[in-house]
């Protein structure tokens, strides 16, 4: 997943770059880092934004993963 891509998956998710930190239980930082392509995307948030975003799963879905 590209920079652009994680930009546009959380804005089409409605979800800021703080609010995936939190989903995804990551320091701030990192989705400011994958944003601006300083990092790349991990592969397992990759798929999850993937998940997301065909509705296969929901946030509430992965906020439960992280019990």
């Amino acid at each position: 997943m590209t920079a652009n891509q994680f930009r546009a998956a959380l804005a089409r998710l409605e979800l800021s770059q703080l609010g995936a930190a939190r989903l995804f239980g990551v320091g701030e930082r990192s989705p400011r880092r994958w944003a601006s392509g300083d990092a790349d995307v991990p592969p397992p948030v990759a798929i999850l934004l993937n998940l997301l975003l065909e509705n296969k799963i929901t946030k509430a879905d992965v906020n439960m993963m992280k019990r």
